[in-house]
């Protein structure tokens, strides 16, 4: 796809998200449980997502769009991934970790990037060969090398119950090996930090494309290590996803010493 096209895509829809959010209710929102009582959306997440989904289309009619809350059986060679609220949960409890997540996703990868954190007025972007920014300053993973001094980011899906349990013993490890494991609530946030280098390595299981598409190409672009947790390729569209520095050392340790049973 035609790089100016793309700069002006990212340049038009990193100006529209911060003002997007300044006009949404949040002083008053309805939440609702989806699939369970862990699963929820709130009012705010389709308000978001309905005005994106028009702002998109409007931005390039010939994509389809893929959202958490509107579309999550669209598939398309060409379309943009959307989550409108990344860390509905603590979007709901007042927890200002959350962000909101748009990627256009054509021929099988995703081209460009935007992770929007409202709270920190942070907006990180990635346009494929271009490199990866925070409020347009260029930015890198991390050079940590060992496990021992490396901070890991983690979620937690409860949509699996064999996930659930392996993952657990695999936090188990990484508490005894690593010396920081965070749980943040938001994989968008948390593959973003991994491209600043606010954190060495992610993984999660279970997740959606809109959890990660962004994030795959910020972390790529950043000069980082993209791969599965489990033992197979990374399906972007189906992803149990390991995200790390450029440590080639700090990836097989983790794998062998944390992952793999």
């Amino acid at each position: 796809m035609d790089n100016l096209l793309l700069n002006t895509f990212s340049r038009k829809i990193r100006a529209y998200l911060p003002e997007l959010w300044r006009k949404v209710s949040k002083e008053e929102f309805s939440v609702e449980r989806k699939s369970g009582y862990k699963d929820i959306v709130t009012s705010v997440d389709l308000e978001i997502e309905e005005n994106l989904k028009s702002f998109l289309h409007n931005l390039f009619p010939d994509a389809a769009y893929l959202g958490e809350e509107s579309g999550p059986d669209v598939r398309s060679s060409t379309m943009w991934i959307v989550d409108p609220v990344d860390g509905t949960t603590n979007f709901s409890k007042s927890n200002p970790h959350y962000s909101t997540q748009i990627a256009l996703y054509t021929e099988n990868r995703v081209v460009l990037a935007v992770t929007y954190d409202h709270n920190r007025k942070e907006t990180f972007h990635a346009i494929e060969g271009q490199g990866a920014y925070l409020n347009n300053k260029r930015i890198w993973v991390s050079k940590t090398r060992e496990l021992r001094e490396a901070t890991s980011h983690v979620g937690l899906q409860y949509s699996s119950e064999t996930s659930f349990e392996r993952i657990t013993r695999r936090i188990n490890r990484a508490i005894k090996i690593c010396r920081g494991v965070r749980i943040t609530g938001s994989a968008c946030l948390d593959f973003a930090y991994v491209a600043a280098g606010r954190a060495d390595i992610f993984w999660e299981e279970k997740l959606k494309p809109w959890d990660v598409a962004s994030g795959v190409l910020l972390v790529k672009e950043a000069g980082g290590f993209v791969g599965s947790c489990l033992k197979e390729p990374l399906d972007l569209l189906d992803p149990n996803v390991l995200v790390a520095n450029n440590s080639p050392e700090l990836v097989e340790e983790f794998r062998e010493r944390v992952l793999y049973d």
